[in-house]
Parts: C-alpha cells; sequence; structure tokens
C-alpha cells in the first residue's frame, strides 16, 4: 500500500533535510515544502524522524492506502530560540553591573535558571512531530 510522507512549509526558512525511518529503515530525507510516496508492507508501521543529531519519538502507526503522515518542527523551539537566549544577556548585564549584592545575587540566580531550562528544553524535548491523517475513501 501507498503511504504519503509529507513536510510542509514552516513560517521560517529551513534548510535542514528530515531523514524518515520506518521500521528502523530509511525511506525518505525530506526537505521544507516537499512531499514523497512510500510503499509500505503492512497495516502497522514504526516511523521516526531525525535532523542532525536530534529526533522525533519513534511512533507506532496503523496505516491504510492513501494516508498522509505529515512532519513539522516543533514550533516551541522557534519562539524559544528567539526569547530564551535575549534573556541570557540581559540577565548577565543586570548581574555584572548592579553595585547591590542581593540585586546582583538575584539576577545571577535567574541567569542560571534560563540557561538550565535551555539545557533542559534541548534534552528532553522532541524536535519534530509526527501527524497522521487518515485517507477516507
Amino acid at each position: 500500500m501507498k503511504v504519503t510522507l509529507k513536510r510542509p512549509k514552516s513560517k521560517y526558512y529551513d534548510e535542514s533535510k528530515f531523514k524518515i525511518y520506518v521500521n528502523g529503515q530509511q525511506v525518505a530525507t525530506l526537505q521544507e515544502n516537499q512531499s514523497q510516496e512510500i510503499e509500505v508492507n503492512s497495516q502497522s508501521v514504526s516511523i521516526k524522524a531525525k535532523i542532525n543529531w536530534a529526533s522525533s519519538k519513534k511512533t507506532d502507526i496503523k496505516v491504510s492506502e492513501g494516508d498522509v503522515i505529515e512532519f513539522r518542527p516543533n514550533p516551541l523551539f522557534s519562539k524559544m530560540a528567539i526569547i530564551l537566549p535575549s534573556f541570557i544577556v540581559i540577565l548577565f548585564i543586570l548581574a555584572k553591573n548592579l553595585e547591590q549584592p542581593m540585586l546582583k545575587w538575584l539576577f545571577g540566580v535567574l541567569l542560571a535558571i534560563d540557561i538550565l531550562l535551555i539545557i533542559y528544553l534541548l534534552i528532553s524535548s522532541k524536535w519534530i512531530y509526527i501527524d497522521h491523517t487518515k485517507h477516507y475513501v
């Protein structure tokens, strides 16, 4: 049976390529705004997408003829990638330049929390979402 793998156009330009794995075998490489039709042998498939060192979670999907499986980047990272690092600069300047030790300590702690939050998001979150759309005849 044939299934369509699709990577829609995102709000932000992205040159990265998603490597798509079905049942542990790489079956496609998708760039932004690209789709590819593949042949699957069984109704239940295990699917995963990778980009550089990051990936989606492994997902078991029951597919039928004509289904569309869509791969999207996690929207959290496109928004947080701008906001969280900007706080680092602001908090660093405040922690370094303030005269009062209590405020200096407070902004230093906030800076550490911000850095730890970024590290946590990079490690724990999945970078790619997988959406399965059934094709009804």
